[in-house]
């Protein structure tokens, strides 16, 4: 297998490489990409020596001469070109926006997608629907669901659950949550992510892309998707059957999992991390979702409802608006408001190619920004 990493500095991208090193004799490490030239991403180059480093920042003369001769830099889209042509696989790691062109590049070259990004899958869905064949979910969520769906037919299906911790406000009032901070948002009970998707986690919103996700990943209706809260997050996703049956798959909240058999489907290696036993994983409870007091999740269906233009434009918001809260500009439960108005604002048609899906996702961080302005700068 000849393997790229994009994002490889991230979480996903460095436990990627975790798992690569246990099998490095099966997988060829074509190429590594990051946008800045950090330390973190030279040393990932000088442990693993892949043919490719690649970064969108430039490097200094000191940076360039520390890599590994085995190791060729090329910088931005010249690099991301280069690993995607001579990869059969890649893990798309980049968070936010920027993964949506690479994501469109790698299927658009045949090549098979590792997908981690959220908002690559939503707001490709339509292409993504067409090359659903080259694309293995990596999210726990969506993977454990691709693990189920294949086992099952469509036609026995009644409900999806994708399952959400709840993240740190799961109990605080609505009131309590005018006043949370910047701080409160990034603990995570769970998982350590980045920055935004664990504001995401907190306001549910990464709950209301991953509606979306599954439904154009497995061609699903939205109105069978479900989600519940599962504060133990070891229950990744869940089927109801029409015979009133529920089958979960179930492992402990460590992301090498997925990586792993997302790399060798539809071969299921033997996992070579520290392991947990089933007693471990007990107790597992469900809770249901408030959506008076987290109503991300609501904006993303009717959005997924309402299709075209709207869901790119429901990422570009939300990407601003996460922006300014983590900048101190905006209260939390602002996050949502704002993302709701620009809805209601849309006045663009619907994006016919990948340049036109980018350009509504920075319609929507514009008027988010705009929105801003006058309500808490300019406002008389």
């Amino acid at each position: 297998m000849k393997l790229g990493i994009l994002g490889s500095t991230g979480s996903i991208g460095s436990q990627t490489l975790e798992v690569y090193e246990k099998f490095k004799e099966e997988i060829e490490l074509v190429g590594i990409l990051a946008n800045r030239t950090s330390d973190k991403l030279l040393q990932q180059a000088q442990k693993h020596k892949p043919k490719y480093v690649v970064s969108y920042q430039e490097p200094t003369k000191d940076w360039l001469e520390a890599l590994p001769k085995e190791s060729t830099y090329l910088h931005g889209d010249e690099g991301l070109k280069a690993i995607i042509s001579e990869s059969d696989k890649l893990m798309n790691a980049i968070s936010g926006i920027y993964g949506i062109k690479p994501a469109y590049e790698i299927l658009k070259n045949g090549k098979i997608l590792l997908a981690s990004n959220k908002e690559s899958i939503i707001c490709l869905g339509e292409f993504i629907k067409k090359h659903r064949n080259k694309v293995i979910p990596v999210d726990s969520e969506h993977n454990a669901l691709f693990q189920l769906l294949n086992a099952h037919r469509i036609s026995e299906i009644k409900y999806v659950y994708l399952t959400a911790s709840g993240g740190p406000f799961k109990d605080k009032s609505l009131d309590e949550l005018k006043d949370v901070s910047v701080e409160e948002a990034l603990k995570h009970p769970r998982w350590n992510m980045g920055a935004k998707i664990t504001v995401d986690s907190a306001t549910l919103m990464n709950k209301g892309f991953e509606m979306l996700e599954a439904s154009y990943l497995f061609d699903l209706p939205l109105d069978i998707i479900k989600v519940v809260i599962h504060p133990q997050s070891v229950v990744h996703g869940i089927i109801e059957l029409k015979d009133n049956s529920f089958i979960m798959h179930t492992s402990q909240t460590d992301m090498k999992i997925p990586i792993l058999y997302s790399l060798f489907y539809p071969e299921r290696k033997k996992y070579p991390f520290k392991k947990v036993s089933l007693i471990e994983l007990s107790p597992i409870n469900f809770e249901k979702v408030d959506t008076s007091r987290f109503k991300a999740i609501d904006l993303a269906k009717w959005a997924g409802f309402m299709g075209g233009v709207y869901v790119p434009v429901l990422v570009g918001a939300d990407e601003e608006a996460v922006s300014l809260f983590l900048e101190r500009k905006i209260s939390f439960l602002d996050i949502a408001d704002l993302i709701e108005e620009t809805l209601s604002e849309v006045n663009i048609r619907d994006p016919e190619n990948v340049e036109e899906i980018l350009e509504a996702v920075e319609w929507g961080r514009r008027k988010v920004r705009e929105l801003y302005e006058k309500k808490f700068v300019n406002k008389v």
